[in-house]
């Protein structure tokens, strides 16, 4: 996946913002998040920042690839969505890392869900 902003291939983070009832997903490398973070704070913008990533510098993590932010409005099929997209981004770090037994792992329970997707057709 590719940060929003620089198009580097690795991003560290993923944050859901809801924009009037539709949910966009915003990769963004590190970076990028501490230019976007600066340059809200000069514009007197960071508590609007904040509001919208749930983020600020200091703070715990942000939402990472495949988590829910709005779980209650995710229907069946799109949280499935994110499980496999988180699933295949982890498979890939742990290949990086020549990890292979969570690798293995990691494919066997990808393998899972899409038999099970693929079956129902969601």
């Amino acid at each position: 996946m590719q940060c929003q902003f620089c198009k580097k291939e690795t991003v560290d983070k993923i944050f859901y913002i809801n924009m009037s009832g539709t949910i966009y997903q915003i990769p963004v490398c590190n970076q990028c998040l501490q230019k976007r973070w600066q340059t809200a704070v000069a514009a007197g913008q960071a508590e609007e920042f904040h509001k919208r990533t749930g983020w600020r510098p200091g703070q715990q993590e942000p939402r990472h690839l495949g988590d829910q932010p709005f779980p209650e409005l995710a229907v069946e099929g799109l949280r499935t969505r994110r499980r496999l997209k988180a699933l295949h981004f982890q498979l890939d770090e742990a290949e990086k890392v020549e990890n292979y037994e969570e690798a293995a792992r990691l494919r066997d329970d990808i393998a899972v869900i899409e038999r099970k997707v693929y079956s129902h057709g969601n």
